[in-house]
């Protein structure tokens, strides 16, 4: 399976949830940009107005990986009433998003669920 493959993408109306398959359980070297790619087509629609990523099966992520985040965000950030959320990281990964402050500018969620449920909230 290549990592476009194992890259799923569903839209909501102006919700388009992402989730990273099981070849992006480490999102090094080459995955990055692969990564970066999949995601950058997915915020390309101009409906999207909130991206949510499901990294439920990545277990790592490096600085390389946060850039493309940060690239992704402003890519969507000149859209009036867009949000980034992430929802299912593992511990390792939040730590890193915790450190680097990056939690305070997207919505992170322990689920799914909660994520979808703060976003037809409002929160």
């Amino acid at each position: 399976m290549s990592p476009s493959d194992s890259f799923e993408s569903e839209k909501d109306g102006s919700l388009v949830v992402v989730t990273f398959g099981s070849e992006y359980e480490a999102i090094d070297g080459t995955l990055v940009s692969q990564a970066e790619k999949n995601l950058l087509a997915a915020v390309d629609d101009d409906e999207c107005r909130t991206l949510l990523i499901d990294m439920k099966n990545t277990r790592f992520f490096g600085s390389a990986f946060i850039e493309s985040l940060i690239r992704v965000w402003n890519r969507m950030k000149v859209r009036e009433g867009s949000a980034l959320k992430i929802c299912n990281l593992q511990p390792y990964c939040e730590e890193v998003l915790t450190i680097t402050h990056l939690n305070q500018i997207w919505g992170i969620h322990s689920s799914r669920q909660e994520a979808i449920a703060a976003i037809n909230g409002g929160a």
